[in-house]
């Protein structure tokens, strides 16, 4: 996650793809008129749709409504997407602008150029966590690495977290990248590129020596 891809996040990505192109052609059955094709949609995507409004807002009563608005809306206006550029970023767009438009709502919205830096090193997880002395039950050791790398995202700026939670939470290209934040192909790539090298100032020694080992395939999709 904090360097260029991995085998392990390569093969991922292939696979993702390989399960857009059903989830396109559902798309296309449903722009037909087959309404059992919605619900299909409606059990692929709720959980991942989820987890990024989640990741967006944080826990709120909003979440239902938002996700709920998403799938009103791939209903009623599933004609004008274009499955050529793929259904997942038409709808993840769609939940980032309804995501803004509730932080709007809340007061909390707030616009971050991609080229800002956080200011100092604030993350006060990296300053604080000793190295660890004893080994741990790996699935726990790698559930607290997990959270130590999600606490560091959180300090990335707005446009550079969410470049990195599509690529490296929801499995998402370059490209599809770019069509859920409006965007284009290389705009993501310097996103990344930032938001990686940011992380690496961010996360204690000990977890980059614990990502950059070749165990750390296993961050490349996080639990909802």
């Amino acid at each position: 996650m904090l360097s260029g891809p991995t085998l392990a996040e390569e093969e991922a990505h292939e696979q993702e793809e390989r399960g857009r192109a059903d989830e396109n052609d559902l798309l296309r059955a449903l722009q037909a008129g087959d309404d059992e094709a919605f619900v299909s949609l409606m059990q692929r995507m709720e959980s991942p749709l989820r987890r990024y409004v989640r990741r967006l807002i944080g826990d709120s009563d909003a979440e239902d409504d938002i996700v709920q608005d998403v799938f009103f809306s791939l209903y009623r206006k599933s004609d004008r997407i274009d499955a050529r550029r793929g259904l997942r970023p038409y709808l993840f767009r769609m939940a980032r602008n309804r995501c803004y438009d509730e932080l709007r709502r809340q007061g909390r919205f707030q616009s971050v150029s991609l080229d800002e830096e956080p200011e100092g090193e604030s993350f006060s997880l990296a300053e604080t966590l000793p190295d660890p002395a004893e080994p741990t039950d790996e699935l726990a050791h790698w559930l607290f690495i997990q959270l130590v790398v999600r606490e560091a995202m959180e300090k990335l700026p707005e446009n550079q977290r969410q470049a990195l939670i599509l690529y490296a939470e929801e499995q998402m290209s370059y490209a599809e990248i770019a069509v859920a934040t409006n965007t284009n192909p290389g705009t993501v790539r310097s996103r990344l590129s930032h938001a990686r090298r940011t992380l690496r100032r961010l996360v204690p020694p000990w977890v980059l020596a614990e990502l950059d080992g070749d165990t750390a395939s296993g961050l490349s999709a996080s639990p909802s």
